[in-house]
């Protein structure tokens, strides 16, 4: 991967924020090197990494897959059409073009990352004393 970030996509609120998301859905943003790991392969992690069968009862936290072009889209309908395999399996996760995508704000890009980090600092400091 390239880059990750975090934000709002799949609505049309204009500039959609965290306090006034609108009908956005939380979204990651994904860039990366189609040479070093393939989209399918993106789209494999993504519906392992959650239920695919669940109903978000808010539009904000929905899972959803926004795609670019054709390519991604007819990826993105064969690999839920894999996850709707098995007894009982519905799909919940919602197929969409990507119309836009707003980076969240600062303070929510790496959170776990920078949560990690005062972590290891308060760590550090109980111990050096």
């Amino acid at each position: 991967m390239v880059r990750t970030r975090v934000g709002y996509a799949g609505g049309t609120t204009p500039e959609p924020t965290y306090e006034h998301i609108g009908d956005h859905s939380e979204a990651i943003e994904i860039e990366f090197d189609p040479a070093r790991i393939s989209y399918r392969d993106l789209l494999a992690v993504f519906w392992q990494s959650h239920d695919p069968a669940y109903r978000s009862v808010s539009r904000q936290y929905r899972a959803a897959v926004f795609w670019q072009g054709d390519d991604q889209r007819r990826l993105a309908e064969i690999t839920r059409g894999e996850a709707a395999r098995g007894p009982g399996r519905g799909v919940a996760t919602a197929l969409e073009p990507l119309r836009s995508f707003t980076p969240a704000e600062d303070y929510h890009q790496k959170y776990y990352l920078r949560a990690a980090k005062a972590i290891a600092a308060a760590i550090i400091a109980r111990t050096v004393r």
